[in-house]
């Protein structure tokens, strides 16, 4: 099962970086209502004014964290702590580790119910490895069920919104078409 798991994580990089170049590249005519670049090159985008999404946080990225007055970190990696970097900076951390390739009803509830119990401390950034698949399936259950987005305009802000979204990961936007919104809204525990 690791080496399963290291050869996926392998073929991963190499169809990260190859993504990476490919949305790079590309121009990306950005409507209002997506997040807002914060910091390109961290893949830091504001949501809005208590969520922010981004890929793995550095130890140098922690003044911009502070300065926007982040209080939570929420992490979706399985295999990866921010507890170092997060050490004496006054944020929280939460981790909810979540696998790209298994996905399901549980683990997103989860992360909602993590995400918006955090916002009550303060603004929360939400990250996974990229800020692309899972962050961006997470950024995508909350736009439909905080926000009233319809699974198209969530989905389309995942896949085309200029986050990395890694076309491989195909059970994501899936997952988003056939989820059960109702199931996960009575999951967290919302009217």
């Amino acid at each position: 099962m690791l080496a399963l798991c290291l050869s996926l994580f392998s073929w991963q990089q190499n169809a990260v970086a190859a993504g990476a170049a490919t949305q790079t590249s590309t121009a990306i005519q950005r409507p209002q209502q997506w997040a807002q670049a914060v910091d390109s090159t961290a893949n830091l985008f504001k949501v809005n004014d208590a969520f922010y999404r981004s890929a793995q946080i550095q130890a140098e990225q922690l003044p911009t964290l502070q300065a926007l007055g982040i209080k939570t970190v929420v992490s979706l990696r399985a295999f990866h702590s921010d507890e170092q970097i997060l050490k004496n900076s006054g944020i929280r951390m939460q981790r909810i580790g979540i696998n790209t390739w298994d996905i399901n009803d549980n683990n997103v509830i989860l992360a909602l119910r993590t995400l918006r119990s955090a916002q009550q401390q303060g603004p929360v950034l939400l990250h996974c490895q990229h800020g692309a698949d899972r962050t961006g399936l997470i950024t995508a259950m909350y736009r439909i069920l905080y926000q009233s987005w319809s699974k198209e305009q969530a989905l389309e802000e995942l896949t085309q919104g200029g986050y990395g979204y890694h076309s491989m990961w195909k059970n994501i936007p899936d997952y988003l078409r056939r989820v059960d919104v109702e199931k996960i809204r009575q999951g967290v525990n919302l009217p």
